[in-house]
Protein backbone atom coordinates (compact mmCIF):
# COMPACT_ATOMS: atom_id res chain seq x y z
CA UNK A 1 0.00 0.00 0.00
CA UNK A 2 1.41 3.38 -1.03
CA UNK A 3 1.93 5.93 1.70
CA UNK A 4 1.26 9.59 0.88
CA UNK A 5 3.83 12.16 2.16
CA UNK A 6 1.96 15.24 0.91
CA UNK A 7 0.64 16.26 4.33
CA UNK A 8 4.01 15.72 6.01
CA UNK A 9 5.85 17.87 3.45
CA UNK A 10 3.35 20.67 3.94
CA UNK A 11 3.84 20.48 7.71
CA UNK A 12 7.64 20.59 7.36
CA UNK A 13 7.43 23.60 5.09
CA UNK A 14 5.33 25.52 7.61
CA UNK A 15 7.74 24.63 10.40
CA UNK A 16 10.69 25.84 8.32
CA UNK A 17 9.05 29.22 7.76
CA UNK A 18 8.21 29.47 11.48
CA UNK A 19 11.75 28.65 12.60
CA UNK A 20 13.16 31.14 10.09
CA UNK A 21 10.80 33.83 11.42
CA UNK A 22 11.81 33.13 15.02
CA UNK A 23 15.53 33.26 14.17
CA UNK A 24 15.19 36.57 12.31
CA UNK A 25 13.14 38.05 15.16
CA UNK A 26 15.68 37.02 17.80
CA UNK A 27 18.57 38.42 15.74
CA UNK A 28 16.72 41.72 15.29
CA UNK A 29 16.01 42.00 19.00
CA UNK A 30 19.62 41.11 19.82
CA UNK A 31 20.93 43.87 17.56
CA UNK A 32 18.49 46.34 19.12
CA UNK A 33 19.48 45.41 22.67
CA UNK A 34 23.17 45.52 21.77
CA UNK A 35 22.83 48.99 20.30
CA UNK A 36 20.82 50.10 23.29
CA UNK A 37 23.51 48.68 25.56
CA UNK A 38 26.14 50.79 23.81
CA UNK A 39 24.08 53.93 24.28
CA UNK A 40 23.25 53.32 27.94
CA UNK A 41 26.63 54.19 29.54
CA UNK A 42 26.74 57.40 27.53
CA UNK A 43 23.24 58.37 28.68
CA UNK A 44 24.11 57.53 32.30
CA UNK A 45 27.30 59.57 32.06
CA UNK A 46 25.38 62.56 30.71
CA UNK A 47 22.95 62.33 33.63
CA UNK A 48 25.65 62.36 36.30
CA UNK A 49 25.71 65.44 38.52
CA UNK A 50 28.43 67.94 37.69
CA UNK A 51 29.36 68.66 41.32
CA UNK A 52 31.96 66.74 43.34
CA UNK A 53 31.17 65.04 46.61
CA UNK A 54 32.84 65.97 49.87
CA UNK A 55 36.14 64.16 50.42
CA UNK A 56 36.76 62.98 53.96
CA UNK A 57 40.55 63.08 54.25
CA UNK A 58 41.06 61.23 57.55
CA UNK A 59 44.72 60.72 56.69
CA UNK A 60 45.37 64.47 57.05
CA UNK A 61 44.97 64.37 60.81
CA UNK A 62 48.41 64.25 62.49
CA UNK A 63 49.36 61.62 65.09
CA UNK A 64 50.38 62.12 68.72
CA UNK A 65 51.70 59.45 71.08
CA UNK A 66 49.40 58.58 73.98
CA UNK A 67 52.25 59.52 76.31
CA UNK A 68 53.39 62.68 74.59
CA UNK A 69 56.90 63.85 75.47
CA UNK A 70 57.29 67.48 76.55
CA UNK A 71 59.32 69.96 74.47
CA UNK A 72 62.87 70.45 75.69
CA UNK A 73 62.67 74.21 75.15
CA UNK A 74 61.30 75.88 78.30
CA UNK A 75 59.35 78.58 76.42
CA UNK A 76 57.72 76.07 74.08
CA UNK A 77 56.98 73.78 77.03
CA UNK A 78 55.24 76.56 78.98
CA UNK A 79 53.21 77.65 75.97
CA UNK A 80 52.12 74.11 75.15
CA UNK A 81 51.09 73.57 78.76
CA UNK A 82 48.75 76.56 78.57
CA UNK A 83 47.27 75.25 75.31
CA UNK A 84 46.72 71.80 76.82
CA UNK A 85 44.99 73.28 79.85
CA UNK A 86 42.77 75.35 77.58
CA UNK A 87 41.55 72.19 75.85
CA UNK A 88 40.75 70.55 79.17
CA UNK A 89 37.60 72.67 79.24
CA UNK A 90 34.49 71.14 77.70
CA UNK A 91 36.46 68.13 76.46
CA UNK A 92 34.06 66.18 74.20
CA UNK A 93 35.85 62.82 74.32
CA UNK A 94 35.01 61.85 77.87
CA UNK A 95 34.20 58.18 77.21
CA UNK A 96 36.75 55.38 77.39
CA UNK A 97 38.09 54.07 74.09
CA UNK A 98 37.24 50.45 73.37
CA UNK A 99 39.70 47.94 71.87
CA UNK A 100 37.79 47.92 68.57
CA UNK A 101 37.36 51.69 68.25
CA UNK A 102 39.09 53.27 65.26
CA UNK A 103 37.43 56.66 65.58
CA UNK A 104 35.68 58.66 68.28
CA UNK A 105 33.61 61.57 66.92
CA UNK A 106 31.40 64.17 68.55
CA UNK A 107 29.03 66.67 66.92
CA UNK A 108 28.10 69.77 68.95
CA UNK A 109 24.63 71.21 68.48
CA UNK A 110 26.08 74.58 67.47
CA UNK A 111 28.43 73.21 64.83
CA UNK A 112 28.22 74.94 61.43
CA UNK A 113 25.61 77.37 62.68
CA UNK A 114 26.92 80.06 60.32
CA UNK A 115 26.87 80.93 56.58
CA UNK A 116 29.19 79.59 53.90
CA UNK A 117 31.44 82.65 54.26
CA UNK A 118 31.33 83.47 57.99
CA UNK A 119 33.10 86.81 57.77
CA UNK A 120 31.03 88.46 60.51
CA UNK A 121 31.57 85.47 62.83
CA UNK A 122 35.37 85.58 62.40
CA UNK A 123 38.03 87.78 63.96
CA UNK A 124 40.29 87.19 60.97
CA UNK A 125 40.05 86.00 57.38
CA UNK A 126 43.35 85.04 55.76
CA UNK A 127 44.75 83.28 52.73
CA UNK A 128 47.98 81.35 52.97
CA UNK A 129 49.74 78.02 53.30
CA UNK A 130 49.98 75.38 56.02
CA UNK A 131 53.64 74.77 56.79
CA UNK A 132 53.33 72.07 59.45
CA UNK A 133 50.79 70.29 61.67
CA UNK A 134 51.29 68.68 65.07
CA UNK A 135 48.71 66.95 67.26
CA UNK A 136 48.61 67.18 71.07
CA UNK A 137 46.54 65.72 73.90
CA UNK A 138 44.96 68.00 76.47
CA UNK A 139 46.30 68.04 80.01
CA UNK A 140 43.54 65.73 81.27
CA UNK A 141 43.93 63.37 78.23
CA UNK A 142 40.24 63.83 77.34
CA UNK A 143 40.74 66.03 74.31
CA UNK A 144 42.96 66.14 71.22
CA UNK A 145 43.87 69.25 69.25
CA UNK A 146 46.20 70.14 66.39
CA UNK A 147 48.52 73.13 66.07
CA UNK A 148 48.91 74.35 62.49
CA UNK A 149 51.80 76.61 61.49
CA UNK A 150 50.12 78.87 58.94
CA UNK A 151 52.00 81.34 56.72
CA UNK A 152 49.85 84.38 55.98
CA UNK A 153 50.02 85.45 52.32
CA UNK A 154 47.01 87.79 52.35
CA UNK A 155 44.98 89.41 55.12
CA UNK A 156 41.37 90.09 54.18
CA UNK A 157 40.25 90.80 57.73
CA UNK A 158 42.07 91.00 61.04
CA UNK A 159 43.96 93.53 63.10
CA UNK A 160 47.66 93.08 63.89
CA UNK A 161 48.13 90.41 61.23
CA UNK A 162 50.96 90.88 58.76
CA UNK A 163 51.63 89.33 55.36
CA UNK A 164 54.51 86.87 55.62
CA UNK A 165 53.99 86.15 59.31
CA UNK A 166 53.49 82.62 60.63
CA UNK A 167 50.60 82.17 63.06
CA UNK A 168 49.37 79.21 65.10
CA UNK A 169 45.95 77.95 64.10
CA UNK A 170 44.27 75.31 66.26
CA UNK A 171 41.54 72.79 65.56
CA UNK A 172 40.15 69.96 67.68
CA UNK A 173 41.13 66.53 66.35
CA UNK A 174 44.01 64.17 65.75
CA UNK A 175 45.10 60.54 65.91
CA UNK A 176 46.33 59.12 69.21
CA UNK A 177 48.84 56.29 68.97
CA UNK A 178 48.77 53.89 71.91
CA UNK A 179 51.54 51.67 73.27
CA UNK A 180 50.14 48.58 71.51
CA UNK A 181 50.49 50.33 68.13
CA UNK A 182 46.77 51.03 67.71
CA UNK A 183 45.75 54.49 66.48
CA UNK A 184 42.37 56.12 67.16
CA UNK A 185 41.09 59.27 65.47
CA UNK A 186 39.44 61.86 67.70
CA UNK A 187 37.56 64.67 65.95
CA UNK A 188 34.38 66.68 65.66
CA UNK A 189 32.05 65.01 63.16
CA UNK A 190 32.06 66.78 59.80
CA UNK A 191 35.29 68.67 60.47
CA UNK A 192 38.21 68.38 58.08
CA UNK A 193 41.87 69.04 58.83
CA UNK A 194 44.09 71.28 56.68
CA UNK A 195 47.08 69.49 55.22
CA UNK A 196 50.68 70.69 55.36
CA UNK A 197 51.85 72.06 52.03
CA UNK A 198 48.42 73.12 50.78
CA UNK A 199 46.87 76.59 50.45
CA UNK A 200 43.69 77.68 52.19
CA UNK A 201 41.35 80.55 52.88
CA UNK A 202 40.68 80.33 56.63
CA UNK A 203 38.14 81.93 58.96
CA UNK A 204 39.69 82.36 62.39
CA UNK A 205 38.91 83.47 65.91
CA UNK A 206 41.63 84.73 68.24
CA UNK A 207 42.26 83.12 71.62
CA UNK A 208 45.13 84.00 73.97
CA UNK A 209 47.66 84.76 71.26
CA UNK A 210 46.60 81.87 69.00
CA UNK A 211 43.75 81.33 66.56
CA UNK A 212 41.04 78.70 66.41
CA UNK A 213 39.76 77.54 63.05
CA UNK A 214 36.07 78.14 62.40
CA UNK A 215 36.09 76.78 58.83
CA UNK A 216 38.01 77.14 55.60
CA UNK A 217 38.41 76.31 51.91
CA UNK A 218 41.25 74.52 50.18
CA UNK A 219 42.55 76.40 47.13
CA UNK A 220 43.76 73.98 44.48
CA UNK A 221 44.19 73.60 40.74
CA UNK A 222 40.98 71.54 40.52
CA UNK A 223 38.90 74.27 42.15
CA UNK A 224 37.90 75.31 45.64
CA UNK A 225 37.16 72.50 48.12
CA UNK A 226 35.34 73.12 51.42
CA UNK A 227 37.26 71.96 54.46
CA UNK A 228 34.11 70.95 56.35
CA UNK A 229 31.04 68.90 55.47
CA UNK A 230 27.83 70.92 55.73
CA UNK A 231 25.26 71.83 53.03
CA UNK A 232 25.96 75.57 52.92
CA UNK A 233 29.59 75.02 51.87
CA UNK A 234 28.67 72.99 48.80
CA UNK A 235 27.58 76.07 46.83
CA UNK A 236 31.22 77.18 46.53
CA UNK A 237 32.74 73.78 45.74
CA UNK A 238 34.50 73.71 42.38
CA UNK A 239 34.82 77.48 42.00
CA UNK A 240 38.13 78.56 40.51
CA UNK A 241 40.38 80.47 42.89
CA UNK A 242 40.06 83.82 41.13
CA UNK A 243 36.26 83.91 41.26
CA UNK A 244 36.18 82.50 44.80
CA UNK A 245 38.60 85.08 46.20
CA UNK A 246 36.63 87.86 44.52
CA UNK A 247 33.42 86.60 46.12
CA UNK A 248 35.25 86.42 49.46
CA UNK A 249 36.67 89.94 49.15
CA UNK A 250 33.22 91.29 48.32
CA UNK A 251 31.78 89.56 51.37
CA UNK A 252 34.52 91.04 53.57
CA UNK A 253 34.05 94.55 52.19
CA UNK A 254 30.33 94.38 52.90
CA UNK A 255 30.82 93.09 56.44
CA UNK A 256 33.79 95.01 57.86
CA UNK A 257 32.15 98.47 57.94
CA UNK A 258 29.39 96.98 60.10
CA UNK A 259 31.85 95.27 62.44
CA UNK A 260 34.72 97.76 62.79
Amino acid sequence: MAVSHKGSLKHITKMTYFVFFVVVTVMTLSVTVFKGGNDQPRNQQDARPSFRKYQDHRERYPVVDAEEPEPSDAIKRARLKLQKQRYDKDAPFYSEVGPEDGEVAFRPEWQFDFPALPVAQSDAVVIGKVLAAQAHRSQNKKNVFTNLDFQVDEVLKGRNLKVGSVITVQRIGGFVKYADGRTVLFRLSGNGMPAAGLRYALFLNSIEGDFTLLTGYELGADGVEPLDNSPQFGALRGQNEVSFTQILRDAVSQTIPQQE
